[in-house]
This record gives structure tokens, sequence and C-alpha cells, in this order.
């Protein structure tokens, strides 16, 4: 069974994280380190049942622990998936890997020298209903594939959100961006490369708030994407096709026990097509147990971390000239 420990009580590893491992009979939970809340640390303790401890580096020194999961804002998966793969430790690593290609290469290096799992936690691609979406196309659904189009994006959370924080990797680039360029890269392929970009701010908040990309691949298809954190909420794919359009509005976030659809237009009229319900993080840590043991599967996921790291930082330098 593999033992991993949770580096922080982020809200994502008591709402998503615990369940998902409590329903996977190979992963258990054992410990939980909280550097900045002691109250909060209790509480999750309490919750389910596990070791609470005061430091990260307790649970990295740990020889009964095999990996570990970083729920820590994005400025700091870097200094701990460092950490954690120098002591030997797999890492499954929160959304993005970290703030830099180089620093995502860095990671990716160690790993791939110490043959440990480092995976980044986008689990909406894990999720069944992808799956069936693009067996649909595959089969000719829409008929010739035009344009895909996908967005991502929410309402102005709590202005102490860490989204809105510089300091500590936020910004629209590093959050929603992340959703929708992961979604062209599944559906465009290893030929995928970054055409446009536009990275926009707002009046009184130090990040970049809303944006745009433009994705294609060798074939000549393309993908529209758009991204915010400050719009009416958006979740959606669109892919329209010479024969068809297919829509649906659930691509990145539905959770277990939701019954995603997809609606298709054609010239006979529309059709509402019923999706796999599923628990794509339950998914997604089902993937990270696999590596472990998967040299194969270990080494798509360095590449998936790289292209993924290197698309974000072309869209940074498109949308900012920098």
């Amino acid at each position: 069974m593999l033992e991993i420990g949770i580096l922080g009580c982020a809200e994502i590893a008591q709402r998503m994280f615990m369940p998902a491992v409590n329903n996977n009979k190979d992963i258990n939970c054992s410990v939980v380190g909280e550097l900045y809340d002691a109250a909060r640390l209790e509480r999750f303790r309490t919750l389910f049942g596990v070791r609470g401890v005061e430091s990260f580096e307790e649970i990295l020194q740990d020889d009964t622990i095999d990996a570990v999961y970083v729920p820590q804002p994005p400025a700091l998966h870097y200094e701990w998936g460092k950490k954690a793969l120098e002591a030997g430790k797999h890492c499954f690593l929160e959304k993005p890997s970290t703030e830099s290609f180089a620093h995502t290469e860095e990671l990716v290096n160690i790993a791939r020298k110490r043959g440990l799992v480092l995976q980044e936690n986008y689990m909406f691609q894990y999720h069944s209903q992808l799956a069936e979406i693009r067996r649909m196309l595959d089969d000719g659904i829409v008929g010739d594939i035009r344009l895909i189009k996908a967005a991502f994006g929410f309402p102005l959370r709590a202005r102490n959100d860490f989204r809105y924080n510089k300091a500590l990797g936020g910004g629209v680039l590093l959050d929603a961006a992340g959703y929708v360029t992961k979604l062209a890269t599944v559906l465009l392929g290893d030929s995928i490369r970054v055409d446009t970009a536009m990275l926009s701010g707002i009046d009184g908040f130090e990040v970049d708030m809303y944006g745009s990309a433009t994705y294609s691949n060798a074939d000549g298809l393309v993908c529209q994407g758009s991204f915010s954190m400050d719009c009416h909420y958006q979740c959606c794919m669109e892919v329209w096709g010479n024969k068809g359009k297919l829509f649906t509005n659930r691509i990145f976030t539905a959770p277990p026990g939701y019954k995603p659809t997809a609606v298709l237009e054609t010239q006979e009229g529309t059709q509402q097509i019923d999706l796999p319900e599923d628990s794509h993080f339950e998914r997604s840590l089902e993937m990270f147990n696999a590596a472990v043991r998967d040299d194969s599967l270990r080494n798509k996921m360095y590449d998936d971390l790289l292209v993924q790291a290197e698309l974000i930082e072309r869209i940074r330098q498109l949308g900012t000239g920098r």
C-alpha cells in the first residue's frame, strides 16, 4: 500500500483529497503537516483520524511515508516539491507544477534521475466524460473538426484568496489558464503550440485577472481559449465541425455524483447526450499510484509536465511581452 502524507491543511485536501484517498484501497494517508494554523491542523486531524504534525520536514524524513501531496499555493510548489523528491518521496503536486518552466524542468530532472513519480493534478483530464467526448469526436459525431473553444472562469472570490496574491503565485495564468491549456493539449496532441495570447489586469489587483490564448497543432486544428478570475462562471467546451456542433458546460469541474451532459446540434436538430459521472480526483490518484510501478507512465507524466510548463511560459511571453 502506498503511504502518503499531506504538506498543508488546504481546503482542497479536506474537501477532495481525503475522500478520494478513503475510497482507494491501495493508498493510505496517515499524517498531515501544517505550518501556520494549529487550530486548522487539529480540526483536520480530528475529522480524518490522521496524525498531525507542525513540521513538513518530519514527514519528509519519515521512512514509512512513500509519497507526499503538496496542496500549497503555487509559489511554494517548487520549494516543497524539490525537498520531497530529494527526500526520495513520490510527489503529487497541485496545479500548476511550479511558477516557471525552469523550475518545473528542474523538478522533472530530479524525479527522472531518482525514478520518482511527479504528477501535476489536472484531474479533469482523467474524468470519464472527456474520454467519451473524445471517442465521439473520433467517430465523427460533428464531422471534420473546424474549431474548438474552451472557457474557464469564475466570479471574484474573497480578496485574501491566494489567487490574487502575486507573492503566492497568484494570477489567472497559473490558475484558470492552466486548465484551458491542459485541455487544449489533450485535444491537439504533442504538436500543440501557442500562436497568440493576451493577459490583462484589473485596477486594485496586482496579478493578471483575465485573458485568452489561441492554440494550434501541426494538422491545422485550432483551439481558442479564454480564462478569467472576474467573470460570470464559465466551464465549457465547444467543438464545431462541418456536420455539427458539440457543447458541454462542466468539462473542468464535474464533481462526484454529477451527471454531465453534452448538447449536439446538427441539421437534423438538437440532441442531449448523457455523459458518464465520475470522480476525477479518484482517477487522478489511481494514475499516481499506477505510475509508481510503471516506468512508461512516469515518463509520460514528465513529458506532459514539460509541455504544460512550456505552453504557460509562452502565454506569459506573448501576453505580457516579457
